[in-house]
């Protein structure tokens, strides 16, 4: 007697579910991680405070010493953003989660933090554009770090191989140039003034009115800190990286959602 090869109907069942939860996320999944975009910026700025003023003095920190803080808490949040917006983007689409949601969340994490920042400078002329002109370069570096995690985690099946290639890049384009010693200064100035055009944490420093090169560790160790360089500007590396991020989505859209890579590890299903 022929044996039924279909699968039970137990079985269909609870792959069909994975299947509908992987490619339709909850909604709470999607608000948790909105809810973490959006905290994420106290972290930055409470770092950027404990690191510049003692505990005991956070309550009566002087007016000049709070407008400084502005840049140093808008750094802190980029390199926030640099580190763990590969690895978001990454780890969602390697689970089916939607483009949407990502650019959501880097919307959340971006706004949240230039109210941070206008709340250093709240009694200070010009806050309110300072507060914008730093934070427009983060939303493209966030959705552009964003997105290409994204791509990361549809071409590779393993999750944590997806958010380690895309962290990897991200450090190679923010920190090789920065922190390459000796042999930087020795490069040709059209390819210095390319990774300085690519350099997400270059792109935020230059609207915050930061020169990164001038602060106390990179001026120690980097031979750009003492040559003559021509900063790019920020409206320039702001559409460049809203440019990478779509094309992030545009490759996406048109290579097409592979199978959720959950669905290979279910119980009893085969890729």
């Amino acid at each position: 007697m022929r044996r039924d090869s279909t699968p039970s109907c137990g079985h269909a069942t609870r792959s069909e579910d994975v299947r509908n939860t992987v490619l339709h996320p909850p909604p709470t999944h999607s608000r948790r991680l909105l809810v973490a975009a959006a905290l994420a910026p106290l972290l930055t700025h409470l770092m950027a405070l404990g690191a510049s003023v003692e505990p005991g003095a956070w309550l009566t920190v002087a007016a000049p010493v709070r407008w400084s803080l502005a840049p140093d808490a808008v750094l802190f949040t980029a390199v926030f953003a640099i580190v763990f917006g590969p690895i978001v983007g990454a780890v969602v689409s390697n689970a089916g989660g939607r483009p949407a949601t990502l650019a959501a969340a880097a919307t959340s994490f971006t706004v949240v933090s230039a109210l941070l920042t206008l709340a250093w400078r709240f009694d200070q002329t010009g806050a309110v554009n300072y507060a914008l002109r730093s934070h427009v370069p983060l939303l493209a570096v966030a959705l552009a770090l964003s997105a290409w995690g994204a791509v990361c985690g549809a071409w590779l099946r393993n999750p944590l191989d997806a958010a380690g290639v895309s962290l990897l890049a991200a450090l190679v384009a923010s920190g090789g140039l920065l922190v390459g010693g000796a042999a930087v200064g020795d490069l040709p100035r059209p390819l210095i003034a390319a990774g300085l055009a690519a350099n997400q944490l270059v792109a935020v420093a230059i609207a915050a009115h930061i020169d990164i090169f001038r602060t106390d560790v990179l001026y120690q160790i980097s031979p750009l800190a003492h040559m003559q360089i021509d900063y790019p500007t920020w409206p320039g590396t702001t559409a460049a990286f809203v440019a990478v991020a779509a094309m992030c989505w545009g490759t996406l859209s048109l290579a097409g959602r592979r199978t959720p890579r959950a669905f290979h590890y279910v119980k009893g299903s085969h890729p």
